[in-house]
């Protein structure tokens, strides 16, 4: 399940006939409007949709939950209403899609990658919510990171009677990483090939298409996994396994790597932005983006204030209002940054250019011997301060200079999804483990996660996105299950519904950032947020085979699911 702290929630405000106001926690204000717009029969001029800071979401706050029900409310009473819904009717609302996933894969004797076919079975509960778009998602993900000649996938939702599946984290590249990560083990133990020397001889070069007509790989995959293996001490495994009365005893330790991997950004998805710069030099960013606590506020105000020579603390990050702020598809997707971030670029620099067109008229001479620092104009070592300049050819009020940028992928019918990828999201996992062959209880000793930003604009928040997903992951791979009487859940509580708690963690816990450079946003940048939690449980399930001969194929690796995996092993 999602778990975010923060409910689903909105205020509602229906007490006029031709206006609908709404204070909602989603990530697609836009989307929600035009819902709300289709449910109601009112046009949407007539509603407004603003949307605060929201307290976590991972996905599940796409599309209409709270909204519909509050409005009714609201024009019934005549007044605002307030409906928040409760974290036990949160579990009931939205959840992550459970999964069947049959993987094929053809393979040379030398571990040369042939073809791939896979079946995807995704559990989409009582109603579909966005189980069509996982499912693409999911098919498309299915092969990993890796060079093959064949491939085919058939991706299905299955309706049943449980709690509606919807976007997730990792937009089904959690399951498919899942699925395709172990099995690549499976592949090289059964080759007797190191899983470290498989993966590196089948992975994508850098500037390589994934597959025909879809864009080139973005990320240097061998980097990658080389910075885990080293961090790791992946070479020294074999240590591990040496002779000696700890190595005798019960408890038995072993190392597993894992390539998360994800197309990035979304699919054929628009942004639009607007910088607008008052006579004083303040600084307003209007775009669609919500602050989902990923920092993308502050990152792209960082843009802005680069573009313009300015101090970020002169940038505002203007509120969300459908009514004023420039349209923009949903937060999702990781697309803040790569999609987005080339809006706002763009808006930057084309309020830049005003900035200097309408200076050099004024100091009669070219725009491109100028450049814009403080908000002043320099010259060589001339210093033009701009508010006198403004209020001398526009009088008292001054005057705002406002510029719009536009970003959307060139539409193909070559690419596989009509639309070349934007970016692609690698996260590199590793871990120890140490199993109890006599209870079967799984302790991760040390797990090592590392996501490329291509440019990391704010490093800290680029830190918290990797190790924030590599917990979710951490926590899937270990805890999480939705566990149902017929069609009753009965564990959707805080009280029994298990996550991990503070001596849970791994001892010892790290990530790096990686700045490659090849990502397409502002300074080479590249979304981050969902990539460190591919991984993880497929590196955890390697590391429990390299230490125990046992292969769990399902999650989470409970201690009961070793011990089954042991009892099997040994006959018994």
């Amino acid at each position: 399940h999602h778990l975010h702290l923060e409910p689903f929630v909105c205020v509602a405000d229906w007490s006029r006939e031709d206006r609908i106001e709404l204070w909602s926690s989603c990530q697609n204000p836009f989307p929600v409007r035009k819902e709300i717009a289709r449910i109601f029969g009112i046009a949407e001029n007539r509603i407004a949709v603003r949307v605060p800071y929201i307290g976590g979401g991972f996905g599940s706050k796409n599309g209409c939950k709270t909204e519909p029900v509050a409005l009714a409310l609201s024009r019934l009473a005549g007044r605002p209403v307030r409906f928040c819904l409760t974290l036990e009717e949160g579990f009931l609302t939205n959840t992550q899609h459970a999964a069947i996933l049959k993987v094929k894969t053809g393979v040379m004797a030398d571990g040369t990658l042939i073809a791939r076919e896979s079946e995807i079975l995704l559990d989409s509960g009582a109603y579909s919510d966005g189980s069509p778009l996982v499912a693409e998602k999911a098919g498309y993900r299915i092969p990993g990171p890796y060079r093959y000649r064949h491939i085919k996938t058939d991706c299905y939702c299955v309706m049943t009677n449980t709690a509606p599946a919807g976007p997730f984290r990792g937009f089904g590249g959690t399951q498919t990483s899942w699925a395709c990560e172990s099995q690549i083990d499976m592949i090289a133990h059964r080759l007797g090939i190191d899983p470290y020397e498989m993966r590196r001889k089948n992975l994508i070069d850098l500037g390589e298409p994934f597959v025909p007509g879809e864009s080139g790989m973005d990320s240097d995959l061998r980097e990658g996994l080389d910075l885990v293996v080293r961090e790791l001490g992946y070479r020294r495994r074999g240590e591990l396994k040496g002779d000696g009365p700890v190595k005798r005893g019960p408890i038995k330790r072993g190392m597993g790597l894992a390539i998360g991997f994800k197309d990035g950004g979304g699919v054929n998805k628009p942004a639009l932005a607007r910088v607008k710069v008052s006579t004083g030099g303040d600084i307003f960013l209007q775009c669609g983006t919500a602050e989902i606590g990923q920092g993308a506020h502050t990152a792209l105000s960082a843009v802005v204030a680069e573009r313009l020579g300015a101090d970020r603390s002169r940038v505002r990050y203007m509120p969300v209002d459908t009514d004023h702020t420039p349209f923009d598809q949903g937060t999702n997707a990781s697309s803040a940054i790569s999609v987005m971030g080339q809006a706002v670029d763009r808006a930057a620099l084309a309020a830049r250019a005003q900035i200097l067109d309408f200076a050099a008229e004024r100091l009669d001479c070219p725009a491109d011997e100028l450049d814009l620092v403080d908000w002043e104009i320099r010259r060589g070592n001339e210093a033009h301060p701009l508010a006198p300049m403004v209020m001398g050819h526009f009088g008292g009020t001054g005057w705002e200079f406002v510029g719009e940028g536009f970003h959307k992928a060139q539409n193909s019918h070559a690419a596989p999804l009509e639309a070349p990828c934007v970016f692609w999201e690698i996260g590199w996992g590793g871990a120890l483990v140490a199993v109890d062959t006599e209870t079967g209880q799984v302790t991760v000793e040390k797990l090592f996660v590392t996501g490329d930003a291509g440019r990391a604009i704010h490093p800290l928040v680029c830190r918290g996105q990797d190790e924030g997903a590599a917990l979710m992951g951490l926590s899937q791979a270990l805890f999480e299950r939705m566990i149902y009487d017929g069609s009753r859940l009965v564990n959707g509580d805080a009280l029994t519904y298990r996550v991990p708690l503070a001596d849970d963690l791994p001892a010892d816990f790290r990530s790096v950032t990686q700045e490659q450079g090849h990502g397409p946003g502002p300074f080479g940048a590249k979304g981050m947020g969902e990539g460190g939690m591919l991984p993880v449980a497929s590196a955890i399930a390697n590391a429990i085979h390299d230490a125990v001969g046992v292969r769990i194929t399902e999650l989470p690796l409970s201690p009961e699911r070793v011990l089954a995996g042991l009892a099997a092993k040994n006959g018994g």
